[in-house]
Parts: structure tokens; sequence; C-alpha cells
């Protein structure tokens, strides 16, 4: 039987579905993004982005690069800013209405709407980092690594792991959720999670770290000079510090015990979840406290 010319075929419908489905896709912007200049030793490379994860590597000389791959963004989700000043650079991957400083990412108003829209775009950054320049590298929501800096670095994240690998000289990190690893830094140390464990090595203090949820363990080769604190709303801490370190301790615990490696010569009144007295020679102040968990010193090389 031939068709109405008022009933559309099976062939036509099926275009019609193809050409709706087509309008109603949002366009897809796949550009990346791509840097490099030289970087002399002092001078700063900052990295951040609001979604995507930044990864960190030693470059082969002095030139820095900086890549991203952009993911899954519609068209105009994601622009890129270049600021060159100082001698050091700067670049962030920005989405609608978000600004960025030499600190991070300015989200402002407009950007928090702009992250409500079910948007999925990401910038993944790759970093070539040059020896002796300084590291400061963010994402609001992605995993953040740092190896073969030779310099400070800062690191974080508000959602995802924050690693920090050996050869950095100080090092703050931090991630509003999620684990916080520095292994083999060379000076001080400030790490903190909001929800995630918190582990450091380093050569020399002083060092800080805390966690709201999660287990804290640190290791310090040489004596620290400074005040020291460690805190956990639900985990254990555990240092371990040289054999000649010397502090005035006061340690706490609401549920769980006390261990040290190190004579304490006890202070003031005496309490099983309360700890307070001078260890070795004295020195800085030594903080500990957790809200469930058991504290404990050890002595490197027991």
């Amino acid at each position: 039987m031939t068709p109405s010319l008022l009933t559309p075929t099976r062939a036509a419908l099926a275009a019609c579905a193809l050409a709706l489905a087509a309008a109603a896709t949002p366009a897809l912007a796949q550009r990346g993004f791509d840097w490099s200049g030289n970087l002399a030793p002092g001078t700063t490379l900052r990295v951040f982005t609001t979604h995507g994860t930044v990864t960190v590597r030693e470059a082969s000389g002095g030139s820095a690069r900086i890549h991203a791959d952009v993911e899954n963004a519609e068209e105009g989700e994601i622009r890129f800013v270049t600021d060159r000043a100082g001698g050091g650079v700067r670049v962030c991957a920005l989405r609608e209405g978000a600004t960025c400083n030499d600190e991070g990412v300015q989200s402002g108003n407009d950007g928090w709407r702009g992250w409500g829209r079910n948007r999925r775009g990401k910038a993944n950054f790759t970093v070539e980092v040059p020896r002796g320049v300084v590291v400061r590298v963010s994402s609001g929501n992605g995993d953040v690594a740092v190896s073969g800096a030779t310099a400070d670095v800062h690191a974080s994240s508000g959602n995802g792991d924050v690693r920090v690998g050996a050869g950095a000289a100080s090092v703050g990190a931090s991630s509003g959720n999620g684990t916080v690893m520095v292994d083999g830094a060379r000076g001080p140390v400030h790490a903190s999670s909001g929800n995630g464990r918190v582990t450091v090595s380093t050569a020399s203090g002083p060092v800080n770290a805390s966690t709201g949820n999660g287990r804290v363990e640190v290791a310090i080769a040489s004596r620290a000079a400074g005040d020291m604190e460690f805190s956990s709303g639900n985990g254990s801490i555990v240092l371990t510090l040289p054999p000649d370190f010397g502090a005035q301790l006061e340690a706490s615990t609401g549920n769980g015990g006390f261990e040290s490696d190190f004579p304490v010569r006890m202070s003031g009144r005496i309490s099983s979840h309360r700890v307070s007295g001078t260890i070795g020679q004295g020195g800085g102040r030594l903080r500990l406290s957790t809200g469930n968990g058991t504290i404990t010193l050890r002595r490197a090389g027991s």
C-alpha cells in the first residue's frame, strides 16, 4: 500500500528523531591547553583547576611545561587564564563566573550556579617543573600528585587525594575529603584532611598534621625545633621521632591510651586520658589529641 501523504514513513520518523537528539545534545569542547617557558629557581609555578586532576613531575631542563586535557566539557564551559608576572607563571582552568588569583580559584556566586548545572567538564593538568621552582597547585574536585619538586610545595584539593613525593623542601598539603600523603620531604610540613588518613615523613620538622576522621602517622628523621601539633577527631596518632627528641608534652584522648618509647617526666595531675610532662631535655610544645584512638610515640631505630 502506498503511504498517505499525511502519514510519515518509518524512515522519516527515524530521521526526525535523530535530528531532535542531535539538537538536544550540547556541543562538546574537547580542546586542550599547552604552555611552556623558562622559569628560574626561586620563582613560582601555579596551576589551579576547578574540576580535574593535577599531576606534577620533574622537568628535564629549565623549561616548564603545562598541558591540560579537557574532558566532557560543553562549548565555553571551561576557559584557561594565563598570567606571567614576577618571573613565575599562573595557569587557571575556570568555569563560568569563577576567577583566580595567586591563592587559587575564587568561584563567586555565578561560579557556584555553574557547578550546579549537571556539568561534567574536567581540565586534567600534567605539569613539568624545573629544579628549584616553587610549586602551588590545587583542584576543587580531583586528585593532586606532586613528584620531582625540589623547592617548596603547596598542594591541595577540595575533594580528592593529595600526594607529595620525595625531594620537596617545606610542604603544605591539604584535602577537604581525601588521603593526604607527604613522603620524603626535606623540611617543615603542614598536612591536613577534613576526612581521610594523613601520613608524613620528613628529614626535619617541625610538622603539624590533623584530620577530622582518620589515622595520623608521622616520621621525623632529625630533631625538630619549634612547636608541633597533631590531632584526629576519630583515629590513632603515631609519631616516630629521633632518639634525641625533646619537648614539653601535652597529650589527650577521649577514648584510647597513651604509649611512649620515650621516658616522660610527669607534671600536674595524672589521668588515663591525659598526659602532661617533659620528654628528654624539653624544648618546644608537642600537643597531641584524638577523640577516639591511641596515641603512640616511637623512638626511631627501636
